[in-house]
């Protein structure tokens, strides 16, 4: 066991929400905007502040999980909590080991993405920015943790795989809070034929993306276990790792589950309820707090999973 395993699963899982919120957000206001100003950010003026809101808050705090972070990978290292203040050994840690030069690159992405983050920019230039910035983020995670393991092209494989299955869960977790609340702006509005077109319009355009990345994380998971194990499957039950890895996946069931219930029954609803009556803006709000919740639970089952050793 690792001499800080809880608190180093605790600062991951922290770390991941702030960076898949980061990209998330960003990604949101790439696909839902459009050329005429009423589906783009100037149509959604209340989700557009809470979006910035949130990007000022969760780029501060990936930075500062990301350097605990480091500072629990020297101490496991070390087995010694003073070395995070020992010279020699932060200069070992950053100079002598493989996660030196890669932390220089996280610690400059941080430093980017809470700088534009506080930009006052409304620009979809501005979000495409931060995208950039926390796609790095996700991919270099890859060096602290199982997908670094192995040489040449194994490991390269596994890192692309890796990275492809951060990009998609980003997408589709990281971009429920945006859609949450873009959903609320509009029940809030009042029944009319506006919010109903401009709901259906949302939650079509973050459906799409959903199925595309959804995809992505189902074929490149299964690409992830498999490299995990060698291909013996079977090595995952009885172990710790399978354990884990079981539980995620049956949180990942429901979330696909409510997936369809909002794509394939309360929008078809939404769309043919009377104008003076939708409640189905109000359930497919409540389905998003859900699957929000049901998102965390699967980052935090990822930040444990990353940490603990799979079968040999």
């Amino acid at each position: 066991m690792m001499m800080v395993f809880w608190p180093l699963a605790a600062v991951r899982w922290i770390h991941f929400a702030c960076v898949y919120l980061l990209f998330g957000c960003s990604f949101f206001w790439l696909y839902e905007a459009k050329e005429r100003a009423s589906a783009g950010p100037e149509g959604l003026p209340r989700t557009l502040r809470t979006t910035n809101i949130v990007l000022r808050v969760a780029a501060p705090l990936a930075a500062l999980s990301g350097i605990a972070w480091f500072a629990f990978i020297l101490i496991n290292m070390s087995r010694d909590f003073g070395s995070i203040i020992d010279p020699e050994d932060l200069r070992l840690y950053f100079f002598e080991t493989p996660f030196g030069t890669v932390s220089f690159v996280r610690l400059g992405l941080f430093v980017s993405a809470t700088v534009v983050a506080f930009l006052p920019m409304r620009s979809r230039w501005r979000f495409a920015a931060l995208a950039a910035f926390s796609a790095g983020l996700l991919v270099t995670q890859a060096w602290f943790g199982h997908s670094n393991e192995g040489k040449g092209l194994y490991r390269t494989t596994m890192i692309a795989i890796y990275g492809v299955h951060t990009f998609a869960t980003a997408a589709w977790v990281g971009g429920l809070l945006p859609l949450f609340i873009a959903i609320l702006e509009q029940r809030q509005a009042g029944p009319s034929e506006e919010s109903r077109v401009r709901t259906l319009d949302i939650c079509s355009r973050f459906s799409l993306m959903a199925m595309i990345a959804v995809a992505f994380v189902i074929a490149s998971g299964i690409a992830n276990a498999g490299f995990r194990v060698e291909g013996s499957f079977g090595k995952l039950f009885d172990s710790d790792y399978g354990d884990i890895l079981f539980k995620k996946l049956v949180i990942v069931g429901a979330m696909l589950g409510l997936a369809y219930l909002n794509r394939f029954i309360l929008m078809p609803r939404l769309r043919r309820a009377p104008v003076k009556r939708m409640p189905q803006i109000a359930k497919l709000s409540y389905s998003l707090t859900l699957d929000i919740v049901l998102g965390a639970l699967v980052l935090g089952a990822s930040a444990i999973l990353g940490i603990t050793m799979p079968p040999m």
